[in-house]
């Protein structure tokens, strides 16, 4: 049983709504800019992607609003129909969960800790939708977004579940954030995927939500044709040096959605701005995709709308599923200078037309984890 994209819903720095991520997107802008929603002073940058209009005075977390609005968006498709809902499961991705909940309750009100329970978020959502189905959360660091569709494609084609809604979300926060910068991930000047002065990441806030049903829908469906997760086991923070696990990663999810390398037509990286990932990243595509690899397209959308943590693999999925569907590759923002030791297609100039019949997006997280995704044009 195949699992088709049957909604999408997006919260991102950009703003509310899939059209707004993908037209910031395709217009090759930027949406970091100077955070107001937490103290910066002592932070190794103070930009970050904020999302506007989700203010912290407020009696439901940011994190729970965003993720409820993209929620939202996802489940319009099936929104009037309870039966649906009730068959409908819950998959959520987070890296920190709530963790401005947790803050809250150690400095200003002790009540208010218990809600940074992960699972909080999850209940909260199936609740204000009346989902039915089973729930599950999982936090695998920024993988954490794509591995949720992995999952939720695993529910229905195993016919545990005739509908699964896959989210990702995170909110920015002074713990995240002075953390990240303590393991030496936030550039100093700012995010630049494949560039040769690639110094880091800068990360954001949003949440990214994906239903996934067993049937077509509209008029140009796609679907997530194979789908594959491993783990390095390697080192808290940096890549595994040889990229083996990341290649065998990507073959199996290839090989998951009965394809070979040959048929991928676009790549959705990682690609965090980070010298040894990009570099990594590079290499393993090549030794995926051998001679083919400098005519594929690769992008990243980080270079963009920044590093959306445990939105990020559900934001960056949105892209590609758009990119399938309206027959265009949305540009790598912010990659100049090119690094001359990076050889790839990474579609610096701007958008590009193209017809993909299947597209693979890839997620690394800090501990190794990593997720890979085969979408298929099925039209």
């Amino acid at each position: 049983m195949k699992a088709y994209v049957t909604g999408m819903g997006a919260v991102s720095p950009f703003g509310k709504g899939v059209d707004t991520l993908w037209q910031g997107l395709l217009a090759g802008k930027s949406a970091i800019k100077p955070i107001t929603v937490i103290p910066t002073d002592g932070l190794r940058n103070s930009t970050g992607g904020e999302v506007e209009g989700y203010p912290p005075e407020h009696e439901r977390p940011r994190s729970l609003r965003m993720l409820i609005d993209a929620a939202a968006e996802a489940l319009a498709p099936v929104s009037n129909d309870p039966t649906a809902l009730k068959n409908t499961s819950l998959v959520l991705g987070t890296n920190f969960g709530g963790v401005k909940m947790a803050e809250t309750g150690l400095f200003e009100a002790p009540a208010e800790i218990g809600r940074y329970e992960f699972q909080y978020a999850a209940s909260a959502v199936a609740e204000h939708f009346a989902l039915g189905g089973r729930h599950r959360v999982v936090s695998l660091s920024c993988a954490s977004g794509a591995a949720t569709l992995h999952i939720a494609r695993r529910l229905i084609e195993h016919g545990c579940s005739r509908y699964v809604l896959a989210c990702g979300y995170d909110e920015l926060s002074t713990y995240a954030l002075v953390g990240l910068s303590a393991l030496r991930a936030v550039s100093a000047d700012g995010i630049k995927p494949f560039a040769a002065d690639r110094s880091g990441t800068i990360f954001s806030e949003g949440a990214g939500a994906v239903l996934l049903g067993p049937e077509p829908y509209g008029q140009r469906p796609v679907a997530i044709a194979g789908s594959y997760l491993n783990n390095d086991a390697y080192h808290l923070t940096a890549p595994e040096k040889t990229g083996v696990p990341i290649q065998v990663l990507i073959r199996k999810a290839i090989e998951d959605a009965g394809i070979t390398p040959d048929d991928i037509d676009y790549i959705n990286a990682h690609a965090t701005g980070t010298p040894y990932n990009d570099a990594n990243e590079t290499r393993v595509i090549q030794a995926v995709f051998g001679d083919r690899a400098p005519s594929i397209p690769v992008s990243s959308n980080k270079g963009a709308m920044g590093h959306c943590m445990g939105a990020a693999g559900s934001l960056e999925t949105i892209a590609t599923v758009k990119a399938v569907q309206e027959e265009t590759l949305p540009p790598t923002v912010n990659s100049f200078p090119p690094d001359p030791e990076l050889t790839l297609d990474y579609l610096r100039n701007g958008p590009r037309s193209c017809q993909v019949r299947y597209a693979l997006k890839m997620s690394y997280g800090f501990g190794g984890t990593n997720a890979a995704l085969v979408l298929k044009k099925d039209w």
